[in-house]
């Protein structure tokens, strides 16, 4: 089940949404030159050792920045566009209920929250010097908060299979299937040895959702209307 986009219009142009679409697309230049134009596997593994994040530096206190260069480097075109698409049909509403400031900050922070479950398994799982790359992990808590703000919205899908079909799906169904699948692989992983960081996906969804509990409370009427100022 692929989405090709929601039935839920925004009132304002998703600007956040779309700069960090921008941003992930530029970060991803030298990894395609390298990968796809000059076809250099040294200097790929070392764009993703520099720009990925790997646990156990971080653990260590050592190149730090790339808590936020890994949730902008991709591993190659598929890994990109899959994000892109995802960020591109959720970001939109969720910047538009929450307002562009607090859509960025809630974005890094779920980007934050899908990273520190990633290494939390890695100390009982192994996999500490993997480098950890996407922006999976952010857009996961996009979806967590996607689902508690707009449940009923449809999801047009796309069916492949025997053949193809369009169905629309509301985001309650569409977002908890995917949120199962998720759960299923991180399980699996440890014994298959997924190079896939489905837990990050995890962490990154709890955040979301749980922010955006907290969100939607927060911007209720007579929330608003106990605030000071109001």
């Amino acid at each position: 089940m692929w989405p090709i986009r929601d039935i839920n219009p925004t009132e304002k142009r998703p600007i956040i949404t779309e700069v960090l679409i921008f941003t992930n697309f530029v970060f991803f230049i030298p990894i395609f030159l390298a990968l796809y134009v000059y076809g250099d596997p040294v200097l790929y593994e070392e764009l993703i050792y520099t720009l990925g994040l790997v646990p156990e530096d971080l653990l260590a206190g050592r190149k730090l920045y790339t808590i936020f260069t890994s949730m902008f480097t991709h591993a190659d075109i598929f890994h990109i566009i899959g994000n892109m698409v995802f960020l591109h049909i959720f970001g939109d509403n969720v910047e538009d209920k929450m307002g562009r400031l607090a859509y960025l900050l809630f974005y890094f922070a779920c980007g934050l929250g899908a990273l520190a479950l990633h290494i939390t398994v890695c100390l009982f799982t192994g996999g500490l010097d993997v480098p950890v790359v996407g922006a999976s992990g952010a857009i996961s808590g996009v979806l967590g908060a996607y689902v508690v703000m707009f449940p009923k919205a449809r999801i047009l899908t796309a069916i492949i299979g025997y053949g193809y079909t369009t169905v629309a799906i509301r985001a309650e169904y569409y977002i908890g299937f995917w949120f199962v699948y998720q759960l299923i692989w991180a399980l699996l992983s440890p014994f298959i040895g997924s190079m896939v960081a489905y837990w990050a996906h995890i962490g990154g969804f709890i955040t979301g959702f749980v922010l955006g509990l907290l969100a939607r409370y927060l911007l209720r009427p007579e929330v608003l209307r106990g605030a000071p100022g109001w």
